[in-house]
């Protein structure tokens, strides 16, 4: 047996009658993203982007989840000025990054100088026991030890970052809000302030002495001076070396880096089609396309997540299932993230399944962000990115508005829980603070989850260059 056919099993087994009528169940997803797009326009054009500009582009989404945050344990919250981190930062020369696994063995490990300018200067990451990768300042080596090879770039051309321009995308974050956290905290036998990072719902750990971040996305960090020579490349003799930088006499690949680099390509190209397909309604052609990117790519956490929104809309809800807990699995082991957004996409598919108790599980993990979520608007950030493959394609002023994307969350929460609060977007500020104030409440109150897929949805504002 198969592990997708051993979990669908398990999960089958679990399953109850929800008692609801299927065929308005199955129109749960599709309704949202009908909502979604609505009073907004899409671009739809194709997503390229060199190495450097994918990692400079998830360095970005990192920072963004560094606006104003509320912690979810409302017994425990306080307020915490962001400014102090923003100033400790700036004194920042050297950072070490670690990350473990299950067993407390390094995985990953990090060591990145800072300039005055707040860029990066000079990089080294180890991935035991194959990969090391090392920028001097002026070449970027990439060692695969496994391969006896190493690759020598421009770092113009290929550039690893961990966070990139720290200092200055920290430096616009200042004074615009403010993060409630538990405080003193016991982490790894220090005191620290916890912190929820609301639009990637990803915990921060910071030091209340220093004011920086010692824990995030999985890694612990330090500012200690790294060990004398960290940053240079050493090349061992016999290594094959290709070299990459302009003016380097033209060299053979190996074989290994053609097929990867092959493969590579096919992926983002079938990746960027399968988006467009899934935009397009053409569910069967994205799922086939999807899953060709997770053969050659199996870590692609949207591409497996896309992967399940196709097979939802196609009512094969089985598989759906199998691809979000891939993305929940994928998330959580390796970057200690809980992904929320699949969450309530699996929930619905459970749902549709009739599987009431695994559905409501879901939907529990994914409301106190929803909630949230209604004063902390950046929180719906990646639910509106969940609901439409083309959204980082989108130019920030094709994105959903605060109001458009405040509406599709309210309707989002009427769906799973069954409540409706009289929030319209047509209402004045303060009817609609009223009924943000009446989620809240039922929230605290831990009302109970009704299922409602014929719940009434608000309408989606039109944008404002669209009124």
């Amino acid at each position: 047996m198969s592990a997708k056919d051993n979990l669908e099993e398990k999960l089958e087994g679990l399953g109850q009658a929800i008692g609801s009528d299927r065929s308005l169940i199955q129109t749960v997803m599709s309704r949202i993203n009908a909502r979604t797009t609505a009073g907004f326009s899409r671009i739809e054009r194709r997503f390229t982007m060199s190495r450097l500009m994918k990692l400079a582009a998830a360095a970005a989404i990192i920072i963004v989840a560094l606006l104003g945050v509320r912690f979810l344990d409302k017994s425990l919250s306080t307020t915490y000025a962001f400014d102090q981190t923003v100033e400790a930062v700036k004194n920042v020369r050297f950072m070490h990054v670690v990350q473990r696994d299950e067993t407390g063995q390094i995985e990953d490990e990090r060591w990145i100088e800072i300039g005055p300018d707040g860029f990066q200067v000079r990089y080294r990451q180890d991935n035991p026991p194959n990969r090391l990768i090392v920028e001097d300042g002026q070449t970027v080596s990439v060692y695969y030890k496994d391969k006896n090879s190493a690759i020598l770039y421009d770092p113009k051309d290929e550039q690893y970052q961990w966070i990139g321009n720290l200092r200055v995308a920290l430096n616009e974050l200042a004074g615009q809000a403010s993060m409630v956290i538990e405080k003193n905290v016991d982490y790894w036998g220090r005191k620290a302030h916890h912190v929820r990072w609301l639009t990637l719902n990803q915990d921060c750990y910071i030091d209340p002495e220093t004011k920086l971040p010692i824990a995030m996305a999985g890694y612990q960090i330090s500012y200690e001076d790294p060990p004398e020579g960290i940053f240079d490349i050493v090349i061992p003799e016999g290594v094959v070396v290709v070299d990459k930088r302009p003016g380097a006499p033209p060299v053979e690949e190996p074989e290994w880096m053609k097929i990867k680099d092959n493969n590579a390509k096919i992926a983002q190209q079938n990746f960027d089609e399968a988006r467009m397909m899934s935009a397009a309604g053409e569910y069967q052609k994205a799922a086939e396309l999807f899953k060709n990117v997770v053969e050659i790519q199996p870590g692609s956490n949207w591409a497996w997540f896309w992967l399940g929104k196709a097979h939802y809309e196609l009512g094969e809800y089985d598989s759906a299932i199998y691809e979000f807990s891939k993305v929940i699995e994928i998330l959580t082991k390796s970057f200690k993230v809980v992904p929320h957004y699949c969450h309530l996409a699996r929930g619905l598919a459970y749902a549709a399944k009739g599987m009431k108790d695994m559905a409501r599980r879901d939907f529990e993990t994914a409301l106190p962000v929803m909630i949230d979520a209604l004063r902390n608007i950046k929180g719906a950030t990646l639910f509106d990115y969940a609901d439409d493959p083309l959204y980082k394609d989108l130019p920030e002023d094709k994105r959903p508005t605060a109001d458009q994307s405040l509406a599709m969350m309210i309707n989002r929460l009427r769906l799973i829980t069954g409540q409706n609060f009289g929030y319209d977007p047509s209402k004045t500020a303060a009817e609609n603070e009223q009924a943000i104030a009446a989620w809240e409440d039922w929230f605290k109150s831990l009302g109970q989850i009704k299922f409602s897929p014929d719940a009434e949805l608000v309408p989606i504002p039109a944008a404002p260059s669209q009124q």
